[in-house]
């Protein structure tokens, strides 16, 4: 079983690093034009700012649901809530703070369930300013996993 779930780690690693780069992809085509967010933007300009925003949900959830809860099994932790996993991913220093991700996490429900129109702009630039954090942890997660020789 734990061979298994090392497999399945290794596999999500893979699509971590490639989800990972797109994000950071994203990221540098809108901070070329962050000085001009909400305001005219050409229609190239506005997918760049909904790739962002889509990649940073999903590398978002990716890690929570996916990553984690897989480091979690492979650790004999209990599945618990998605805090649980925050909380656990911060006692392993994979995230600076368990309480951080909780607000990234809300960022990106607000970013999955298209809330109010007039907050677009606002979640654009929290996920363009909050992104390198989704890198970083990503990152440490890639050293943490060769550190315990788990791939």
């Amino acid at each position: 079983m734990v061979e298994q779930l090392k497999q399945v780690l290794r596999e999500q690693l893979a699509l971590l690093q490639a989800a990972t780069k797109v994000l950071e992809e994203s990221r540098s085509r809108v901070a070329s034009f962050a000085g001009r967010l909400g305001g005219e933007l050409s229609v190239g300009e506005r997918e760049s700012c909904e790739a962002l925003t889509s990649r940073f949900a999903r590398l978002n959830d990716f890690l929570v649901q996916r990553v984690f809860r897989t480091l979690d099994q492979i650790e004999l932790m209990d599945d618990g809530s998605p805090l649980d996993r925050l909380q656990r991913a911060e006692a392993r220093g994979l995230v600076n703070s368990a309480e951080r991700w909780r607000e990234l996490r809300m960022l990106r429900n607000a970013i999955a369930h298209d809330y109010l129109i007039e907050s677009a702009d606002r979640v654009l630039r929290e996920s363009l300013e909050s992104s390198s954090e989704l890198i970083e942890t990503a990152e440490r997660l890639v050293r943490y996993v060769g550190q315990k020789r788990y791939c």
